[in-house]
């Protein structure tokens, strides 16, 4: 597949700049045979007893850092935790109009630092690794004082992070510190809905992934097959991997709630779509020709043009009725990316 059929034409007043209020009160878009538009509240009506709904528990980092180096300005976006015994090293993304070099320091405020260990050039973007002289608990409390919250770049190209994005940008579910990034497909869930989906009898299961900012890199290679996919670090318990299971057994429906947990349940498969326990990084990349049988669907966001997750929406129900279910959501000015509005895709390998 080449760059050109992911690519698509949006009208920039759709891109959401603030999530709906209350968060629950949404839009999703059913995708079966036919399109129809709800209210995020309304799929309890779509979902049944039997069914689960499997979450991504981590939480989202305030990984965005402004700091100094020799009196100029650099922007560090933390990316993915590297080491966190004896020195602590993250990965990072930096914007800066100084040449940045090894063994630069960065000053973040009086008593808070990072040291340049290395630069490099990773999938056609360079990226930085990061030295912090810090226990892995204190440098998690200087980010919490100094750092913001990582808005996508295609909100902060409009409006400054506020500080009700710290409540709005994190699910009610995160739990598991290490994300810079966060599973947004959750971000529509309320304590309420959660409450009442329980009530209902449908299993909520949570795993974990700590999304990295490699989430939001395009694809820039014309043919994607050569697209290098970023690592991240993911967890499936035995319990969680027990219970669904179970569920499976029992002609259940197994729904993933965003890309990052399809992504990591289908790590841990195995050739029936079974879930063995999993502890350890992924480098996925779903894309057409994968055969997708550890969910029945998934509740996801509108993604990006040229982004990796939108390949894995083609993987899922094909070039064509993509490309229909998006023209639909704008034509219906549905919102889109990260705050914006949902669609639930029943997977087209497996029984509705």
């Amino acid at each position: 597949m080449f760059l050109d059929k992911i690519n698509f034409k949006l009208p920039t007043d759709l891109v959401a700049l603030h999530p709906a209020s209350p968060r629950d009160q949404s839009k999703i878009i059913i995708v079966d045979k036919d399109f129809e538009i709800k209210k995020f509240t309304e799929i309890i009506s779509v979902l049944k007893p039997s069914d689960a709904l499997i979450f991504n528990d981590t939480k989202v980092l305030k990984a965005e850092l402004e700091g100094i180096v020799e009196k100029a300005k650099v922007l560090v976006n933390l990316n993915k935790l590297l080491q966190k015994k004896n020195q602590v090293i993250w990965n990072a993304f930096i914007k800066s109009n100084k040449k940045l070099k090894h063994n630069d320091k960065i000053t973040f405020s009086k008593d808070f630092f990072a040291k340049i260990k290395s630069i490099k050039e990773e999938n056609n973007h360079k990226t930085y690794l990061l030295s912090f002289d810090y226990s892995f608990r204190t440098l998690k409390k200087k980010i919490e004082t100094h750092g913001k919250v990582p808005l996508p770049s295609y909100i902060k190209k409009k409006r400054k992070a506020l500080r009700i994005d710290n409540f709005n940008y994190q699910t009610i579910l995160a739990e598991k510190e290490g994300a810079v990034a966060a599973p947004t497909a959750s971000l529509h869930f309320s304590k309420k809905l959660l409450k009442d989906l329980k009530k209902k009898n449908i299993k909520i299961i949570k795993i974990t992934l700590h999304v990295s900012g490699g989430t939001f890199l395009p694809i820039k290679v014309s043919n994607i097959n050569k697209h290098i996919m970023h690592y991240e670090y993911g967890h499936i318990t035995k319990r969680a991997s027990k219970k669904i299971n179970t569920i499976k057994k029992n002609g259940g429906r197994i729904i993933a709630v965003g890309t990052t947990v399809l992504r990591l349940l289908e790590t841990a498969k195995n050739s029936k779509g079974y879930i063995k326990p999993y502890k350890g990084e992924t480098n996925i990349f779903i894309k057409p020709g994968w055969l997708i049988n550890s969910v029945n669907g998934i509740i996801t966001n509108f993604h990006t043009p040229k982004s990796t997750l939108l390949v894995l929406i083609y993987a899922i129900i094909g070039e064509e009725k993509t490309k229909k279910l998006y023209k639909f959501a704008i034509k219906n000015k549905l919102r889109f990316f990260s705050y914006g509005d949902a669609c639930l895709i029943w997977n087209k390998n497996e029984k509705i």
